[in-house]
């Protein structure tokens, strides 16, 4: 049984997020706001020298996302958008527009570092994967083999108080597994659940909060919570991933970044990528904006970028990285796990990432509308919707970040802004948004 009879409601963050991570729809209509952006286009022309081997890209989409992300900035939609665009293993263009500081003029480039928030749960994925490969884990592995606390973990039979003040709980069916976490089935809550008292009790034990804690102390406490559900009854977005972060420091015997950064990051090139910006860095750190209740755009103060202020390594959503980095990432799971010369996965382990193993039947009814599927925590398309193509896969990051691989036409994208969902936030117009309406384009009909 849990109390939440002293756990605060506490609203740190918009539910509304979730349901646009992929839903991605279309561009809504713009604001008429006024601003001064500076759209950069130097890497763009650039881009433009490719392989012979790479199909190309449709020059009049190519023309339009340019001039829908410079509008958007314009009219402050976002403070800035950068996009970077590859076909067959070569990045094709890059679309750069407004500021990554709007106060400073400081322009949005592929090179500024950002907030990717829940982008970080693929690659927290992808390092698990590499335990499985090299042994040290299954994903059939009871996560309380690595977390013990895990092994007491009682499921929720209601998700509100009884009179005691107490949530009724049943014992588990099974043991949750590792599995049960990269695909988001094991029954653990989140942050966006504001209206059950098991919701509450989540908020109230924010992983994310800086408390000093060390991230061992956190999920230990994470661990004495009820689960929503048995392992995996259905899929529930959660924190999953940052539970997979201990088990990978468990695992490997190093902290979540010293192997992220030894097996993924340098082999990959990813030098700005990091749970800990370097002072480096942070020169180049995008600043953070939210929208007002009036629309307008204003600057998240430092002492509530929640972000910047993170104490341990959250899998789950604690990376900064750059569009330029995080295309690597991308384009190393279109290869089958290798890029420039260099296998850093099996080809096994990323087909069974862009597996879905959650079908439409366990999927929430937002991600069944629009024919989502859910691998190794990433989405995967299992139908031709809203411009996605079968077997596409991506996710979205919370401050307005989002990747897309497509296999079948040979495209990655990623493009980044930074914005923290706010009252006179609208995600019409979300830089996953505008990707997702404007990626069928790119691919010219022949092609």
């Amino acid at each position: 049984m849990s109390r939440t009879d002293l756990a605060p409601w506490r609203t740190l963050l918009g539910a509304g997020a979730l349901a646009a991570v992929l839903a991605l729809g279309a561009c809504g209509d713009r604001s008429t706001r006024t601003a001064d952006p500076t759209p950069a286009a130097s890497q763009a022309q650039q881009a433009a020298e490719t392989t012979p081997a790479a199909r190309g890209l449709d020059p009049a989409a190519v023309a339009r996302l340019d001039a829908t992300l410079a509008s958007l900035a314009a009219s402050q939609d976002r403070s800035g958008y950068v996009a970077m665009i590859a076909r067959d293993g070569v990045v094709q263009h890059v679309s750069e527009a407004g500021y990554a500081d709007v106060e400073a003029g400081t322009p949005m480039r592929a090179n500024t570092v950002v907030r990717i928030a829940s982008m970080t749960k693929p690659v927290t994925a992808a390092a698990i994967l590499m335990l499985a490969e090299d042994g040290l884990l299954s994903v059939s592995d009871p996560v309380s083999d690595y977390i013990p606390a895990f092994a007491d973990a009682r499921v929720a039979t209601g998700l509100m108080h009884d009179e005691g003040f107490e949530i009724p709980t049943a014992p588990l069916t099974r043991p949750i597994t590792i599995e049960d976490l990269l695909t988001h089935t094991s029954g653990v809550g989140y942050l966006f659940d504001y209206q059950t008292h098991l919701g509450a009790l989540y908020i109230d034990r924010d992983i994310y909060r800086a408390d000093g804690q060390s991230l061992e102390d956190r999920i230990n406490s994470l661990a004495s919570l009820p689960l929503y559900f048995q392992p995996g009854e259905r899929w529930f977005y959660s924190y999953s991933n940052d539970i997979l972060g201990q088990v990978i420091a468990v695992a490997s015997g190093q902290s979540v970044e010293a192997f992220m950064q030894a097996r993924l990051f340098q082999p990959l090139g990813m030098t700005d990528t990091s749970f800990f910006p370097t002072d480096a860095h942070r020169e180049r750190l995008a600043a953070l904006y939210t929208h007002d209740e009036d629309g307008a755009l204003v600057r998240v103060q430092r002492e509530r970028d929640l972000a910047m202020l993170a104490e341990v390594e959250a899998g789950g959503a604690g990376l900064f990285s750059t569009a330029h980095d995080y295309i690597r990432f991308a384009q190393m799971l279109a290869n089958g796990g290798e890029l420039d010369g260099v296998q850093v996965m099996s080809e096994g382990s990323i087909a069974a990432m862009a597996t879905p193993h959650v079908g439409l039947d366990r999927m929430g009814e937002d991600q069944r509308r629009i024919g989502l599927a859910f691998g190794y925590s990433v989405g995967v398309s299992v139908n031709e919707s809203g411009g996605r193509r079968t077997g596409d896969l991506g996710w979205g990051g919370y401050f307005d970040t989002a990747f897309v691989v497509s296999p079948s036409t040979g495209v990655v994208a990623v493009i980044m802004a930074q914005e923290e969902p706010g009252p006179g936030t609208r995600d019409t117009t979300s830089a996953g948004a505008v990707l997702q309406s404007q990626l069928a384009g790119l691919v010219p009909v022949e092609s």
